[in-house]
């Protein structure tokens, strides 16, 4: 089974680089979460490490490399996520302490990589270090990581991840052959899901709530729980647009809270803000929207703002606030008595 669900394009491209006899080093895949940045990324480690395919075919899949990759298990194939993976205290740090719930990639993390791709690697031709996201590098650690990126070696690849490019500092993007990994269409995603076993009607419900992005297909297709999970919060999203000023606030201090705590379901919740509005910009489209096509391009916006806003150590409740008070306010409209009895 072909591991990714549409990017017939971003595909074509990786395996024209690896097919070359000077592979491109540093690669940047640039896309909103969930749309396979990470498993191209791996495909591009496949491609350069396949034992059994030649040129620029695919990979055949059946090999160790391929295998090892595909299972996350190479010992060449590294991820660094914010955490302490290939934490590298300086010599003299005898107190450092180990931050596994760390929120950003340190500079102890980037002197790690860089020891690890000063040596050769076990047993691939070319080694891979992932970062993901690229963009929570503080900006000392992204400094030390600009000179391996000036003079790779050339047994390693370094792929940056990110959903907010702009936020890297542009010596950094500056160095890197850029991949831009866009949402994928709602048949593909579909076909994807069917040809690994999921039922029909799943696949189909699946491919229109993810909204293009494969990632959040296979979440969804694996736990469709999820969806109601996500049709609760878009109901939500419609009454916070009905309320008053008072009680946007309140949830802004809410999601600030949350963010403080854990930021993933915070920045999931500002996925399901955009589909609402990108509903709403759809419905304007077609005459039938509550707020000017206008309103609805400047809350998404909004939404673009704030993310920029948290990737780049904003204050979160500020930034929160001035979000919802871009929203347009909308009519939340009173359930039918049916639906009402549906529900209990």
């Amino acid at each position: 089974m072909d591991p990714i669900i549409g990017h017939a394009d971003v595909l074509r491209e990786l395996r024209t680089l690896a097919a070359v006899d000077d592979p491109a080093h540093a690669l940047l895949f640039a896309g909103p979460d969930g749309t396979g940045r990470v498993r191209l990324a791996l495909e591009y480690a496949r491609l350069l490490n396949c034992e059994g395919a030649p040129g620029d075919s695919q990979p055949c899949g059946a090999c160790r490399s391929c295998r090892l990759i595909g299972e996350r298990a190479h010992p060449d194939v590294v991820v660094v996520n914010p955490g302490d993976a290939l934490c590298r205290p300086r010599a003299n740090e005898s107190g450092h302490e180990k931050h596994p719930q760390s929120r950003d990639i340190r500079i102890c993390q980037v002197r790690g990589l860089i020891d690890l791709v000063s040596r050769y690697p076990f047993e691939a031709r070319y080694r891979m270090v992932i970062l993901d996201p690229a963009d929570r590098m503080a900006r000392e650690a992204a400094n030390t990581l600009l000179k391996t990126l000036e003079e790779p070696p050339g047994h390693t690849i370094i792929a940056l991840v990110t959903a907010a490019p702009e936020t890297l500092i542009e010596t950094i993007v500056s160095r890197c052959r850029r991949i831009d990994v866009r949402p994928v269409a709602r048949a593909e995603i579909e076909a994807g899901l069917v040809g690994r076993g999921i039922a029909p009607d799943l696949a189909a419900r699946v491919a229109l709530e993810c909204h293009g992005r494969p990632g959040k297909a296979l979440t969804y297709a694996t736990d469709p729980n999820l969806m109601g999970d996500r049709g609760r919060l878009l109901d939500r999203c419609r009454k916070i647009t009905a309320a008053k000023t008072s009680e946007r606030f309140t949830y802004a201090g809410d999601l600030a809270e949350r963010f403080r705590r854990d930021r993933a379901p915070v920045l999931a919740e500002l996925d399901t803000w955009e589909a609402f509005w990108e509903e709403q910009l759809r419905a304007s489209a077609k005459g039938l929207g509550e707020a000017s096509a206008a309103a609805v391009i400047e809350a998404l916006e909004a939404i673009t703002l704030v993310r920029a806003d948290l990737l780049g150590m904003v204050m979160a409740r500020p930034a929160f606030e001035l979000m919802l008070l871009s929203f347009p306010r909308l009519t939340l409209a009173e359930p039918l008595e049916e639906e009402l009895a549906a529900h209990g």
